[in-house]
């Protein structure tokens, strides 16, 4: 089955260059000539990668609700020369997923096979359940267990626990777990991610679970620490 693509950049004579050129590399590409379209397109249609290109805040916030609509799919963003690094930080992407404009159609296509390489690798490890101490990840079935008692969680919880999990010992952004955990970017003053976090810790207490923790990290966000 073919990877499919959303195409949304700025400059339409490029995308069409683009669309063109990965449709005879055998993707199937579904162009977006507006953010606009390619939002409406995200609510009700199916992608694995989508390509975009940044030039100011705007479409960083516009990356954050296409991540928040589509939390499964990953993004491809082709950065102009003028969009400061610090900006660029807030998205944590992998660096092979940010490519400096102009970029060559090969380096584009080269980036969609690495991305489509991490996501077949996510894919494996998610088919083998993950122990890290006394704590037991099923991802395929979506199931915990501590000292190989059932651990009762909510989907909501497991998604954020398995998140943790995933950047072990490293601190996670509350800008990145809100869109992968609660499917939208983070509100003003907005403490539901919290609320999951305490329901966990006391989870996790009442299975005597003592060699693992999760950390508030002050202006950051949340990590599972290994004790």
């Amino acid at each position: 089955m073919p990877i499919s693509l959303l195409l949304s950049l700025h400059d339409e004579v490029f995308e069409a260059l683009v669309a063109d050129f990965l449709v005879f590399c055998n993707y199937e590409v579904h162009a977006a000539y507006s953010q606009k379209d390619a939002l409406s397109f995200s609510q009700d249609g199916n992608f694995d990668i989508a390509i975009t290109d940044i030039e100011d805040e705007k479409d960083i916030r516009f990356i954050e609700y296409l991540s928040a609509i589509k939390p499964d799919a990953d993004i491809i963003a082709l950065v102009h020369e003028q969009v400061p690094r610090e900006l660029l930080e807030t998205l944590q992407l992998p660096k092979e997923q940010l490519l400096p404009l102009p970029a060559a159609l090969v380096s584009i296509l080269e980036a969609i096979k690495l991305t489509d390489q991490s996501r077949q690798t996510a894919r494996f490890r998610a088919l083998t359940p993950r122990k890290i101490g006394s704590l037991c990840i099923d991802k395929q079935n979506r199931t915990a267990t501590v000292h190989g008692q059932p651990l009762s969680l909510t989907l909501t919880e497991f998604t954020l626990l398995d998140l943790l999990a995933d950047n072990l010992n490293m601190p996670v952004n509350k800008d990145e777990i809100y869109p992968k955990v609660l499917g939208r970017p983070r509100g003003l003053y907005d403490r539901a991610i919290d609320v999951h976090v305490s329901s966990i810790r006391h989870k996790l207490q009442h299975l005597c679970c003592e060699d693992l923790c999760i950390e508030s990290v002050r202006g950051v966000g949340y990590q599972l620490c290994q004790i």
